[in-house]
Order: C-alpha cells, then sequence, then structure tokens
C-alpha cells in the first residue's frame, strides 16, 4: 500500500517519465538531474501518494540488498500504484520476502544453473534458427516484436515448463495480451489473464497424472505440499518474470545492432565477444522502469538521510546503471568497461534475477545470428518513427518494422 498523504511543507518533485529528445534508450533527464542534488528524494507517484526514488549506484545497490526493505506490496508504505499488465499471484519470487522468498526460491534454483544452461543451450538454439527460418519467408519488412522478439523466449518458457507441443501458440497468445501494452482493453487482458490461469491447472492435473522431466512436472513432485493454485502462481511468476523483459531486450539490443553496424562487424569478426556486449547492452537498456520498489520495515539511515519505518523507496535500476560515477560516459556502449562492477540489470542480493543465466544465453544466441545472418538488416521506418515504451513499467518497442535485405 502507498502512503497516502504529502510530507508536510514540501513541494514535491514528479517521478520522472520519458526519454530525453533524440534517445528513445536513456532515463528521463530529471533522474540525471535529480542525482546531482542527492541520491534520494521524495517525489510524487501518478497516483497521488510519495515515495522516496534512489537515483544512485551505489544507493540502489545498497537498498535492493538491504534486509530492512521489504520487496511485499502489503507492506506498509510500499509504492505500489498501479500498472498495466501481469497478474495478481499469491506466489510471486520478486514480491517475497524471507522465509518465504527463500523456500521459493529454493524450488527451482537447480532448473537455473550454469550447468542446467548449458544443457539448455542447444535447445534454444535450435528455436532461435526454426524462428530464423520463419522470418527469412515472410514478405519484408516485417514486425520484428510479433514474429522474433517475443516468440523466442516465450518457446521457450514453454519447453522448460513443459507446456506440449501443439500447445505453444495458444500459450503464447494468452501470455502476451496478459502483458500488452497499455491501450489493450482491460477486459480483453481479463479474460487473457482467466484462460492462462485456467490452462495453467489443467496442465497441473496432466503433469501430476503422468509426470515429465520438465520444471512443472518438478515442481509437482518435488513440493507436495503446494496445491494447484499455489503452482499455478509460482509457475507464473517464473513464466512472466523471464518472458517480457528477455522480448525488450532481444528488440532493443537488435535496433542497437541496426543502428551501431561498427559494433555489428566487431561481432562478425570476434564472436567471444558477446558475452561482454550482452553485459553492456543490459546495462545501457535497463528495460525495467521505476523499480524495484520496497518498503521499509524499520528506520534506515541511507546517503545521509533517514528512510522511516513505512515509508516506501523506488530504487531505480534504470538511473543507477546511467549513473556516470559508476559507469563513466553511460550513454556510450563500453565493451571494455572493468569487469568488477556489473551493471544492475538483473538485481542484487536475494532477489537477484533467478533467471540471469538463462537471459544472457538467449541473448547471446539470438545476437550472434542477427549480425551473422542479417548483416544488412535495416529499420523500415525512421528511428524517430519506432513508437517506444517510454511511460510503462518495461521498456521496449511497440512494433520494429525491419527489412532482413537478404541476398
Amino acid at each position: 500500500m502507498s502512503i497516502a498523504t504529502d510530507p508536510p511543507h514540501q513541494e514535491l518533485t514528479e517521478l520522472p517519465h520519458g526519454a530525453p529528445s533524440g534517445c528513445p534508450y536513456a532515463p528521463p533527464p530529471a533522474m540525471s538531474e535529480l542525482r546531482s542534488t542527492g541520491p534520494l528524494t521524495k517525489v510524487r507517484l501518478p497516483d497521488g501518494t510519495w515515495t522516496w526514488l534512489a537515483t544512485s549506484y551505489d544507493l540502489v545497490r545498497e537498498i535492493i540488498a538491504h534486509p530492512a526493505f521489504s520487496a511485499s506490496p502489503k507492506s506498509p508504505g510500499f509504492p505500489s500504484w498501479n500498472l498495466p499488465g501481469g497478474l495478481d499471484l499469491p506466489l510471486n519470487m520478486t514480491q517475497a520476502d524471507p522465509p518465504v522468498h527463500t523456500q521459493m526460491r529454493r524450488m527451482s534454483a537447480g532448473e537455473f544453473t550454469l550447468k542446467r544452461i548449458g544443457e539448455l543451450r542447444p535447445d534454444i538454439e535450435r528455436i532461435t534458427d526454426e524462428r530464423c527460418a520463419v522470418i527469412e519467408a515472410l514478405p519484408q519488412p516485417f514486425d520484428f516484436v510479433d514474429n522474433f522478439a517475443t516468440p523466442i523466449p516465450a518457446t521457450v518458457i514453454c519447453l522448460m515448463l513443459g507446456v506440449p507441443q501443439d500447445e505453444y501458440e495458444y500459450f503464447v497468445r494468452r501470455i502476451r495480451l496478459v502483458l500488452a501494452h497499455d491501450n489493450l482493453d482491460s477486459a480483453e487482458r481479463q479474460g487473457a489473464k482467466l484462460e492462462l490461469l485456467q490452462y495453467m491447472l489443467k496442465l497441473i492435473e496432466v503433469k501430476r497424472a503422468a509426470p515429465d522431466s520438465r520444471l512443472l512436472s518438478r515442481l509437482i513432485v518435488e513440493n507436495p505440499g503446494l496445491d494447484p493454485v499455489e503452482l499455478v502462481s509460482y509457475a507464473c511468476s517464473l513464466l512472466l518474470a523471464g518472458f517480457a523483459t528477455t522480448a525488450h531486450m532481444i528488440e532493443l539490443s537488435t535496433l542497437t545492432m541496426i543502428e551501431r553496424p561498427d559494433l555489428a562487424a566487431k561481432v562478425r569478426a570476434d564472436r567471444s565477444i558477446l558475452p561482454e556486449l550482452v553485459e553492456e547492452l543490459l546495462r545501457y537498456h535497463s528495460v525495467v522502469r521505476d523499480s524495484p520498489r520496497r518498503a521499509a520495515l524499520a528506520d534506515v539511515e541511507l546517503g545521509g538521510v533517514t528512510i522511516r519505518a513505512g515509508e516506501g523507496v523506488i530504487a531505480s535500476v534504470q538511473a543507477a546503471n546511467w549513473d556516470d560515477a559508476a559507469f563513466p560516459r553511460p550513454d556510450e556502449i563500453d565493451l571494455d568497461r572493468p569487469r568488477g562492477r556489473r551493471s544492475l540489470a538483473f538485481g542484487h542480493g536475494i532477489h537477484a534475477c533467478i533467471g540471469a543465466l538463462l537471459a544472457k544465453a538467449e541473448l547471446e544466441i539470438v545476437l550472434d545470428r542477427i549480425v551473422t545472418r542479417y548483416p544488412d538488416i535495416s529499420l523500415a521506418v525512421p528511428l524517430s518513427e519506432v513508437r517506444f515504451r517510454t511511460t510503462t513499467h518495461l521498456h521496449g518497442c511497440y512494433e520494429l518494422p525491419v527489412d532482413l535485405r537478404l541476398r
């Protein structure tokens, strides 16, 4: 719940939104302006309530790992104004505190180890190559979002969960509707949510009767105490967390390769730089906006400011990843940045993204195919006409018309 009243006798800054003209990837200019006045600022939220906003790398990193801050929207003061999309889930790992969070993370940790992702990599490569064949057969130009960036992570998630292959299309469509942009009719989105949950309940019964080696079956077998609703909730929280963010990173990273042919040429000349390129693109694009959010469980002094128990804070990863004190020349893609300081794209501490290795593997494979198979890929519209999600929780493109320019 958000704090309902303004702090007395203080004029509040609006929570920064939008992107600067000429750069659709950068944080709102007000983010760096606020950071220059101090790492913590009180801001007004879109629903009229207020919260603290942290904008420096060091402070954001400290807050999101600090045990005195809760990730649960049920905590007093949590900045929980409405955002489009998503499911209301009773078991959501990103919004749980210990010991519940610890138990939830342990349930699926084995699915996201380096060894497991290595085993999954040939499947990701096959899925990507199959999607390449699809877009090569399409009339050019086509929408890259609908036909490439979205289907790949969705299909990977289907495979991991154990969704039958002939049901992928039905399943993926419901996911996309749930996470669709803000002008989708709410009744249609609510219908898609209900259909997705009903589908998952039926799938759980199928897996309970005939378990396989996939994630959903393992959750059922290894956690007999969870009821079907809890299983659906947990599976959907993994699904939604790992799908949209990766899809948007594929969109934005591909657009960057189109706009920066010199980077694409570097990858073609030396594909071993892909891991560092992916790390830097994750910092540069920072697709999660206005997050993570926390609520103070006790008084905490940070950056010379006391955050009182019951007050909320937005630890802006987007602002932190463009903090020039941590990343000099943040508006540049620099593959030679020191390795000791990583971006906060996947968070930090106990809530660090469990699927980080999976997302990186998908991005490496996708970018490898894009720069090697399509050296002449281009935008089919001017960059100024690409519609970006500058006002939603996740940054990305609504559509991305491209032409592969196949020879």
